[in-house]
């Protein structure tokens, strides 16, 4: 339905298909790279290895070790390394103790091998020695509405849509073995709680449809991959968005959390979805579902109530009052 004053303002899709991109997937150290210039790759194809300590742990200031005799010392897990205060400090995995220059200490975990995915359908189509391979393929990006600020590749696991009464288990029952290479869509609404325990089983990454702001920042100060598909507050998931994660569960992903999009790689037999295409700008009627980048609301989605010249009044829910927000403060959801 036309408003009072006509006005259009910028679009998010949420959904879109890229024919031709190009993923870089990278050793963490140097090694060898295990395939050739035009040769094609399948998800699960090895595309490098090196020997590389998956994991490293910075000691506090206040360390002291029991028997450190060499620089790089080996100890087994559950041998004591020394004390922070009366605090025992125990090795957490078979490892190496180093001493940095400014005095601390950092153990790292025995190095291990390391292999190289590539984690898409696609030709190889550069290799850089040693380093890297970049990997010509096709994919659906899934707009993120908020997204902390990292990237991670790694096996997607979806649940399905569970109450609160389940979360625990689904995370139980489908993080068994390594977490560290999931990311995980834990349904409509993730919790504080549950969140503490994703990080806990040391997730390398989870998605939902909304959180609150608490929850949000909980991710940040924690550094792990977090992204929303429909903004804070208690929203649930776009079934487009849902219906896409749930074909695809088990598959390798590539969540870029800079760019706020969960990237999903596409085999070449897939038929792309048929989107309606838009341009970049969307007439503002009554009724259409925007989201809102403007505090107190940033990343809420609603529904537009009216508008004046420079301002659209949205709705978060039938029962309130709609709130102003200013242009160019809001985004139109394709």
């Amino acid at each position: 339905m036309p408003l009072g004053f006509n006005m259009y303002i910028p679009v998010i899709s949420k959904l879109q298909f890229n024919e031709n991109v190009f993923i870089e997937r990278v050793l963490p150290v140097e090694g060898e790279i295990q395939v050739e210039q035009g040769k094609d790759v399948v998800p699960y194809d090895h595309t490098g290895v090196c020997m590389y300590s998956h994991r490293v742990v910075n000691l506090p200031k206040n360390f002291k070790p029991k028997s450190f005799k060499k620089d790089g010392q080996f100890f087994y897990y559950g041998v004591d390394l020394g004390k922070v205060d009366s605090s025992k400090v125990t090795a957490p995995y078979n490892g190496n103790l180093f001493k940095k220059e400014d005095g601390t200490f950092l153990y790292k975990e025995v190095e291990g091998k390391y292999i190289l995915l590539s984690g898409v359908w696609g030709n190889v189509d550069k290799i850089i020695e040693k380093r890297s391979v970049l990997i010509k393929t096709r994919t659906y990006d899934l707009n993120l509405v908020a997204a902390t600020n990292l990237t991670f590749a790694g096996e997607l696991i979806v649940f399905p849509n569970p109450s609160h009464v389940l979360e625990k288990f689904y995370l139980d029952e489908f993080t068994s073995g390594a977490a560290d290479g999931k990311i995980v869509y834990v349904g409509n609404h993730v919790t504080i709680n549950l969140l503490n325990e994703a990080i806990k089983y040391g997730l390398g990454g989870v998605i939902a449809g909304s959180a609150d702001k608490r929850t949000f920042q909980y991710a940040r100060k924690n550094n792990i991959c977090f992204g929303l598909f429909s903004g804070f507050g208690d929203i649930p998931t776009p079934d487009d968005v849902y219906k896409v994660l749930n074909e695809v569960t088990n598959r390798y992903v590539f969540f870029q959390g800079e760019r706020s999009i969960l990237r999903i790689p596409m085999p070449p037999e897939a038929t792309p979805v048929k989107m309606k295409t838009s341009g970049p700008l969307k007439f503002v009627k009554k009724g259409m579902q925007v989201v809102v980048l403007q505090k107190p609301y940033f990343g809420k989605i609603g529904i537009v109530d009216r508008n004046t010249e420079s301002s659209i009044f949205v709705k978060f829910n039938s029962t309130e009052n709609a709130v102003e927000v200013r242009v160019p403060n809001v985004y139109a959801i394709d």
